[in-house]
Parts: C-alpha cells; sequence; structure tokens
C-alpha cells in the first residue's frame, strides 16, 4: 500500500515533502519514484540520494553537473562517491550521437578522470570486451577544447549567403573580415555539439567588434527563418546565444512574444534558452519581461522555469535576481539625459510612473520623439535621435516590471538589508527616481513586522524622517516600504503635508492605500459575508490576479498566504477558455483554511489579510 501511494503521489508531481519518511520504511523499492522526486524537484531531493548508489542516478545527476551551478557541489559529492555506477551508466552515452546527455556523461567521466580515477575508468570500460573502448574514451577525456570537433563536418545549408549579411569587424583595424574567415567561422558554427559551440569561436570573439558580430548573428538568424528554420541546422539559431548583444535580446524577445500565437510553441521556448545562455542582464530582463507580460501562459510559466534555474545558480530568488537585473540605462552618466541635434537640444525627465518626458531647450514638454530635420546636425542628431527612442523603449519596458514588483513588495511587507537598499534603490541611478517618492519603513532585524520608524530618501541621499529631519539607520536594520496600517495617524498625515510640499507624486498608492479591517465579530469567524448580495465581472475578478489572487477554479479564487489560505467562491462560474469579461458573479463566500487545524480571520497578520481584502472589497463594494 504504502509504495503504490508513493509512486502514485510522485508520478502526478504532487508538492509533498515527506520523501525522507518513504525512504525510511521502503528502502531500495523506494527507487523508482525518488527517481521520478529527482527529476521534478532536485533542489529538494538531491541530499537524499546522496545515499544511494544506484546507475539510474547517474545521468540525471550529470546533468545537474552540467548545466546548475547551484547544485553542482552536490553533483560533484554524489558522482566521486559513486565512481564505479557513474562510469558504468555514462560511458556507453558518450559514444552516442551528439547530445545534451552525451555532453553531460562526458564531463562526469572528465571528472573522475581529473580526480585519480583512470584505472577504474579502464576497468569499466574493458568490460565491454572490446579493445578500442578504454583507448577512444581516454582520448576524449585528454582532449583539450580546441580538439573537440565532429570527424564530418556537416555541409553549409544553402541559406548560407555569409557575404549578403552584416560583416564581422576586427577591433584593432575596423576592417571587414575576408570572404575566407566567414567561411571558417560558418565552419565553426557547424560544428556545434548537443548545444555546446566550438570553443574557437569563444577566440572569435576576442578578435572581432561584439555589436558587428551580433549584427552577423542576426543575418544569420533572419536567413534560417527564412529557409523555414530546419532543425537540422538549429546551430544558427544557436548562434544568437553566443554572439547576441543587448540589442539582440530586445528583438529576439519580439519575436519569441509572437511565436506561441502563430504556432511556435516551441521555437519559444527554445529561445527563451537562448535568452538565459546570452551573457548579458539585457538578456535577463527580457526573460524576465515574458515571464510577466507574455500573453501565453504556458510560455510565461516556461520562462519563470528559465529565471528559476539562472537565480538558483546565481544563489538568489526570482525576486532578488529582478532586483538586480534593473539596467542602469547609462543614466549614471550626467549627459545621458541630454541629446544633442545639433541647432536643438533636448532633455529627458521621468515623471512619478518612470515614463520618460522629452523637453527641449525652452523647457516645453514634447508630445512624442522628435523628428529629424533638414537643419538638424547631420552627425550628431541621428546618434542622439537613436539613443533617445532606445532610452524611451527600455525605461517604459523597464518601469512596467519594477512598479509591479514595488507594488508587490508592499503587499508582501518584502524587506532589505541596509547594504542591498543602498546598492539596489539608493545609489542606483535608475531605481532612485522610485526611491525617491516612496515612504520607507526601517525594522528590527529579528522582528521585521515591527515598524521602529519611516523615512523618505531626499535627492541628496539623505534619510529625512516625517518631520524632514536627517535620520541615521542602525547597520543592522532591515528596510521595507512602509505600509500605512504600520504607520500612526499622525505620521501619515506628517509625509502627506511633506510629500504635497515637494509636490512628489507617488508611484503607487501607498498613504491613500485601500486597508480593510475586520470587526470583532468577523475576526472570531472563519468566513467572511460582508459582500453578500453583491455582484462583480468577470472582468474585475480576472484582475485581482494583479493583486496575489489565483485563479484556476471556475467559481473560485484563492489567496495563498503560507501557512493559510483564503478562498473566495462566487457563482454562477465561468470557463477560463472562454471568458466573458461583462458577465456578472455573485458572491458567495470568504473562508479562512488550514491544512491542519481550524482558524479564525484573528489568527492572521492584519496586514496580510488587509491586501488579501482589499482587492474584493472593491470590486463587490
Amino acid at each position: 500500500m504504502a509504495l503504490t501511494f508513493w509512486l502514485r503521489i510522485i508520478e502526478k508531481k504532487h508538492l509533498f515533502a515527506g520523501e525522507d519518511y518513504f525512504l525510511s520504511i521502503l528502502g531500495l523499492d523506494a527507487l523508482p519514484g525518488l527517481l521520478l522526486a529527482f527529476s521534478h524537484r532536485p533542489k529538494e531531493t538531491f541530499p537524499l540520494i546522496l545515499n544511494f548508489g544506484a546507475t539510474e542516478l547517474a545521468l540525471p545527476v550529470a546533468r545537474v553537473w552540467r548545466r546548475f551551478a547551484a547544485q553542482r557541489d552536490l553533483a560533484r559529492q554524489w558522482i566521486l562517491q559513486w565512481p564505479e555506477h557513474t562510469a558504468s551508466a555514462l560511458i556507453p552515452l558518450v559514444f552516442t550521437k551528439p547530445s545534451d546527455n552525451s555532453e553531460a556523461a562526458l564531463l562526469a567521466l572528465r571528472l573522475l578522470y581529473e580526480q585519480g580515477h583512470g584505472e577504474l575508468l579502464q576497468t569499466v570500460a574493458n568490460r565491454w570486451q572490446r579493445t578500442d573502448v578504454w583507448s577512444a574514451l581516454e582520448q576524449l577525456l585528454k582532449q583539450g577544447p580546441m580538439d573537440i570537433y565532429p570527424a564530418r563536418i556537416p555541409k553549409a545549408p544553402d541559406f548560407w549567403h555569409p557575404a549578403m549579411w552584416s560583416r564581422p569587424r576586427l577591433i584593432t583595424n575596423n576592417q571587414p573580415v575576408t570572404g575566407d574567415a566567414l567561411e571558417i567561422i560558418g565552419e565553426m558554427l557547424r560544428f556545434t555539439q548537443g548545444g555546446r559551440f566550438y570553443s574557437g569561436l569563444e577566440q572569435l570573439k576576442t578578435f572581432c567588434q561584439p555589436q558587428t558580430l551580433a549584427a552577423f548573428a542576426w543575418d544569420l538568424f533572419t536567413a534560417w527563418q527564412q529557409a523555414g528554420a530546419p532543425a537540422k541546422d538549429n546551430w544558427a539559431f544557436l548562434a544568437l546565444s553566443l554572439f547576441g548583444d543587448e540589442s539582440t535580446a530586445r528583438d529576439l524577445t519580439t519575436q519569441i512574444l509572437a511565436w506561441p500565437q502563430e504556432g511556435k510553441s516551441a521555437r519559444a521556448v527554445s529561445g527563451l534558452n537562448i535568452l538565459t545562455l546570452m551573457n548579458n542582464d539585457m538578456a535577463l530582463i527580457q526573460l524576465h519581461h515574458i515571464s510577466q507580460r507574455a500573453k501565453s501562459r504556458p510560455l510565461r510559466d516556461n520562462a519563470a522555469e528559465f529565471l528559476q534555474v539562472v537565480a538558483e545558480n546565481r544563489g538568489l530568488s526570482q525576486e532578488e535576481l529582478a532586483d538586480r537585473l534593473v539596467p542602469t540605462l547609462g543614466l549614471d552618466d550626467p549627459q545621458a539625459l541630454s541629446f544633442d541635434f545639433g541647432p536643438r537640444q533636448f532633455t529627458v525627465r521621468f515623471d512619478e510612473n518612470l515614463n520618460p518626458v522629452i523637453f527641449d531647450q525652452q523647457n516645453v514638454r514634447q508630445k512624442s520623439v522628435p523628428r529629424l530635420r533638414a537643419d538638424d546636425d547631420q552627425l550628431k542628431a541621428p546618434e542622439a535621435l537613436a539613443r533617445l527612442k532606445g532610452l524611451k523603449k527600455d525605461a517604459t519596458q523597464v518601469s512596467k516590471n519594477l512598479l509591479p514588483r514595488l507594488e508587490a513588495a508592499l503587499r508582501t511587507t518584502r524587506r532589505w538589508s541596509l547594504a542591498d537598499f543602498h546598492t539596489l534603490f539608493v545609489n542606483h541611478p535608475f531605481t532612485r527616481l522610485v526611491t525617491q517618492r516612496l515612504i520607507w519603513g526601517v525594522y528590527p532585524a529579528n522582528e521585521p513586522r515591527r515598524l521602529l520608524n519611516a523615512f523618505r530618501v531626499a535627492a541628496e541621499g539623505e534619510f529625512c524622517n516625517a518631520q524632514d529631519e536627517p535620520i541615521d539607520l542602525p547597520a543592522d536594520a532591515l528596510i521595507g516600504i512602509a505600509h500605512p496600517l504600520e504607520m500612526t495617524a499622525e505620521m501619515r498625515s506628517e509625509f502627506a503635508q511633506l510629500f504635497a510640499d515637494y509636490e512628489i507624486i507617488p508611484p503607487l498608492r501607498q498613504l491613500t492605500r485601500r486597508t480593510v479591517l475586520l470587526t470583532p465579530d468577523e475576526s472570531a469567524s472563519n468566513s467572511l459575508n460582508r459582500w453578500e448580495g453583491k455582484s462583480a465581472t468577470v472582468g474585475q475578478l480576472m484582475g485581482m490576479r494583479y493583486k496575489g489572487w489565483e485563479s484556476g477554479y471556475e467559481d473560485a479564487f484563492v489567496y495563498d498566504l503560507g501557512e493559510y489560505r483564503l478562498v473566495l467562491k462566487f457563482s454562477p462560474g465561468f470557463n477560463h477558455y472562454n471568458v466573458d469579461s461583462k458577465a456578472l458573479m455573485s458572491f458567495r463566500s470568504l473562508r479562512v483554511y488550514s491544512d491542519n487545524k481550524s482558524v479564525t480571520f484573528a489568527e492572521l497578520d492584519v496586514f496580510d489579510l488587509s491586501e488579501a481584502l482589499s482587492a474584493p472589497d472593491v470590486i463587490f463594494h
């Protein structure tokens, strides 16, 4: 019975944290289920598999060793702890068709070889009773990066016409590479095996201007697409991950967002992988943008999974990674907001929503990006216009991601260390523009919900309280966006007057935030009926997803509070795949649940509860 239950819950990918309990009862019989658990949740399951020497685990562990930096130490530990199991399972894979699996197998075996297990590898290889197995394997294990390329070089595809594309240019003299060099570049690109590039291409990057390599790679990718995107020539797509720059990341994101609507979902996922592999933060910013803004739910989920891998490899949460991906947009340069067209000069300022606003030299606000005129400087104006358009596009996209994250940080009472607050908010050239429009709270390190003081960040970088007096912050303090319920009425009034005096417009509702407090009778209950007899449209209900509520049920939305969850029910319900946004839904109930006990609203944090209830309070009001 226990074995059947174990296999069933693992097969259905339940979020179950009892693997260690089942292992203690089932022993080796639990191994098939453990393999499934490891494939679903390697991070949580890894400590358990260290005690299992099984050939079935060798390839999954080798994949982790190859790809996931956050778990590399555990993967290394398993490989070195079970070298014979590793060798027995992986040696055959090395001689299969080049793929992610064969590459992972070779890297794991190379680790064993470098750590002094050569004799064991030879013993295992000789079990195949062929004298050439060990000699071939040893040759692979000893190969240097420049020696790893296929025996048979694929011929150039029909779409390969590099003379018609943007040419890479040399760093030393700005000269384009020769036609013969282009053919060699093409050969090296076609060496790509299992998604891994020939190391000679990394050397190429040291000789050529990065932006010219990026333009060349984009033209190659475009030609591949126009030829029908043949799978056997996928290297032309992968080249974007090697040579792509920030502009490539933006252009590729536009295509990725469109592909699901064109029936090219698989290509969109490949595009996400390419963004992940690009060596620039703009690619990760675009990945985060897709995870938040894509119309396709599967595409959003896939982007979130790729981001999770990146975050884990850096030892961060997704939120912490997103904090670190806000670009400076060049604003650390004092001249970044000045644009010289020759006879005309323009400057950019940012409003409360971080939208760039353009002004001319007479301080007249422009309705749109200025167009080039005949009397503009022929050299300065085009460069300034391109820079202005780029800033406007990037700032708009970054603000669309940043402001909702700050809203979520207020809603979920997120905290930062003082050091991170300085780095990510106070001293960041772009983020500080919004930092100075918010009220921040100071909290003890051991009591992150107890407000000690509140302050704003002045334009000079000083921290000022509600009386506009400079204050010092404890070195071990936590910082968060202050919730109005945390502040006294006097403090809220003083900050409101201060913001009015300085003409500061907040980027989100903070002092004027809608708050919901329960009556004593409601607090003592597990059900709310205050909206009985009220109705809301499906469109209004769907809008609650941006306030932390999750849909997915025909007649209910759920708000997750960790140990607790709120369930809002309505009738008659609606089909999420065929939504009539104007259809009316009647409120039925709102209850609080906990998995292990009966609870009342009184047990919930007052700030959490207010944030959760503010959305239904608006639509059913």
